[in-house]
């Protein structure tokens, strides 16, 4: 069948072919308006194309009856006698039939997530309207379906317990390797979780890669770095105190710690550089924990076990970016550890020495202070968006960790008293 033939049919089929049946007979005009390339086509192709739509059963053509002497008499209107048949000759399945499966389908998937039931809803209600449920047609069910699989090993997995590399677990899953790889398939997994996100973890896990990472779920998972005077308790004892710059350890290794002696204080630390700098450079009694930005999932899992016995006894810190992000990271893990934490060079009076020249990004007052808004029941925190907005500059200076020296709390406490 020709290109023109196909084109021709699926324009008429879509007068007939509706949700709720095909319509048994139809008459439908053949306008320049609608049918511009039919009309544009040369006499030998449009001749050729009524001869392909006469040998077709279910339908007859009304031509032209009235045309100018030596002009080519073009389709004025096409009655469909038979609908359905004329779907079934040419192979079609009718959108009737087509909504009908993919809600049978719909109906049988069932997945061990608390809002599925939710979710199924609103996929119905999108297919009946025939549109797309977060970019997914109701011809790609199975895609949905797999990124529901993900979605539910998700939901049902421990934090406590080892994640497989991201393609081992798309292998468990799929019998694909890469299949969690492709972007467009992890944004949709993001979609699918958005309104069952953390906002903090919506904002910073921007799309389906990161949130993945978020959950464990990578090429390499990255041990978690931290520094500590004390014994970790793993499969035995690791006396963490013995090694100068700190300890890299898989979070589900973690199972319990013993200090040597109370620490000074408690100081999370956003970026890898800073941390490395940070641990090379002072050496205290204070506990230093690299949260890799936004920390995944088990990291926390790991810290609320490393912090569980000196969390309401020393003071808490948070060193990240005076940014949006930076921000926002620091919330999350106020809420999420539900501590009091107190932020670290990022404050509103924090400041690094600029060079004549230097660009300075400006980041909006309003912008820092919705990114902690959520945490404010946390003293440090309602402190800052306090000072936040008393702030009589609209925007501040993006001050990035890697400008400042690290400086040890307890310095910095001496300083100030000084």
């Amino acid at each position: 069948m020709s290109n023109h033939i196909e084109t021709f049919l699926a324009q008429l089929i879509k007068h007939i072919d509706k949700p709720d049946g095909v319509e048994p007979q139809a008459r439908i005009r053949i306008t320049d308006h609608a049918y511009r390339w039919y009309f544009a086509l040369n006499n030998s192709e449009k001749t050729a194309l009524h001869q392909s739509i006469e040998a077709l059963d279910h339908l007859d053509i009304q031509y032209q009856r009235r045309v100018t002497l030596g002009a080519f008499k073009h389709i004025e209107a096409v009655h469909i006698t038979d609908g359905r048949r004329l779907m079934s000759s040419q192979g079609l399945t009718p959108l009737a039939d087509d909504i009908q499966l993919a809600f049978e389908q719909l109906e049988a998937a069932e997945f061990n997530v608390p809002w599925w039931g939710t979710t199924k809803r609103d996929v119905a209600e999108a297919w009946s309207a025939n549109k797309t449920f977060n970019g997914v047609k109701r011809q790609q069910s199975e895609r949905l379906f797999d990124a529901m699989k993900v979605v539910e090993w998700i939901v049902q997995s421990e934090d406590a317990l080892p994640v497989p590399d991201i393609r081992t677990l798309s292998t468990m899953l799929f019998h694909d390797s890469k299949k969690l790889e492709e972007k467009s398939f992890a944004n949709l997994i993001r979609r699918l979780m958005l309104g069952q996100l953390d906002d903090d973890v919506a904002n910073l896990m921007d799309d389906g890669p990161k949130l993945l990472e978020y959950f464990g779920i990578s090429k390499y998972p990255m041990p978690m770095r931290f520094k500590a005077s004390a014994q970790l308790v793993c499969r035995g004892f690791v006396d963490v105190s013995a090694l100068h710059h700190g300890i890299g350890v898989s979070p589900d290794e973690v199972k319990g710690i013993e200090w040597h002696q109370r620490p000074s204080y408690l100081l999370f630390i956003e970026n890898r550089a800073s941390f490395e700098r940070y641990v090379r450079e002072i050496d205290d009694k204070g506990v230093v924990i690299y949260t890799a930005g936004f920390p995944p999932r088990a990291w926390v899992h790991a810290i609320e076990i490393i912090i569980a016995e000196i969390r309401n006894g020393v003071p808490v810190y948070h060193w990240g970016d005076r940014d949006v992000g930076g921000y926002r990271i620091l919330a999350f893990l106020a809420k999420r550890l539900d501590i009091d934490i107190q932020p670290y060079f990022m404050g509103v009076d924090a400041s690094v020495l600029t060079q004549d020249g230097d660009e300075i990004k400006e980041i909006p007052v309003v912008g820092l202070m919705q990114a902690i808004e959520s945490a404010r029941g946390y003293p440090a925190i309602f402190e800052l968006y306090e000072d936040l907005g008393k702030c009589q500059r609209t925007s501040l200076p993006w001050i990035e960790q890697e400008q400042i020296a690290p400086i040890s709390p307890l310095e910095k406490t001496r300083v100030l008293d000084g």
